[in-house]
């Protein structure tokens, strides 16, 4: 379950997120379906406002995006065969041995994970496909990108909530009591101006803990820096970030 602060930044940030972070490449569900044996029900747990989900959308009968937070499913984008729920990873209502897919996108770090497991041994079909994915930390062009990563790993450190380790890590130190499975390297790719940069940033769960602390001028300096390196702020630069995948069957 989430943490009462980390629950109230996700609650507090529905639209922003909606508006701000990056979306999939549609490859990485693409490759997750062609791995289930049937696309009949793909469940995405911890889905936000559906970055993932819509994907999903396109491959499987149905899918089923869950997320402990309301005002993160306000912003959800719809589609005919996307059924969206407000209830916990931990307590799925799907029935028993449904899901050909079990993925869950940039939220397995906030779950009870001995919890989630288990759900997802009884909501599995015998063999579905579970998939932890992660974005990791995002580089950027030439002298931008040591600006960005300086601010990251030295300016936010401290406002970070623990998990956030693990999304850096790819997941790799997760408890995965599964049998791994490859997946190939995927990246996301935008080309965004300095604003839309800023409002990315924005959305982390380290600024809103550096508001809370008096501590946003940190913040505030850093889209100085940039602008001052960026040149026009219109102009768009390429932000990648690396997708890693944790992948197993039940």
């Amino acid at each position: 379950m989430l943490s009462n602060h980390n629950q109230r930044h996700f609650e507090q940030g529905g639209e922003a997120y909606a508006r701000n972070r990056p979306t999939y490449p549609p490859e990485l569900a693409q490759r997750l379906a062609r791995l289930c044996a049937e696309q009949r029900l793909a469940i995405d747990v911890g889905c936000g406002s559906g970055q993932l989900s819509v994907l999903l959308a396109v491959h499987f009968d149905q899918v089923l995006a869950t997320d402990i937070s309301a005002d993160q499913l306000a912003y959800a984008q719809q589609r005919s065969n996307l059924i969206y729920r407000c209830e916990s990873a931990e307590s799925m209502t799907t029935p028993d041995g449904s899901a050909d897919l079990i993925v869950a996108a940039q939220a397995a770090h906030w779950f009870d994970l001995p919890r989630f497991y288990q759900e997802c041994r009884r909501v599995g079909k015998q063999g579905a496909v579970i998939a932890l994915v992660s974005y990791g930390v995002p580089y950027l062009e030439g002298v931008l990108n040591a600006r960005f990563q300086k601010f990251y790993w030295q300016n936010t450190a401290g406002f970070w909530p623990p998990g956030r380790h693990q999304v850096e890590t790819g997941y790799a130190e997760l408890p995965f009591p599964f049998e791994s499975l490859p997946f190939p390297e995927l990246f996301i790719h935008r080309d965004w101006s300095l604003d839309q940069l800023l409002d990315y940033v924005k959305t982390w769960s380290a600024f809103r803990r550096a508001l809370e602390q008096g501590q946003g001028m940190i913040f505030e300096r850093f889209g100085e820096q940039l602008m001052g390196c960026w040149g026009e702020p219109l102009n768009l630069r390429r932000i990648t970030w690396p997708i890693s995948v944790r992948l197993g069957r039940v």
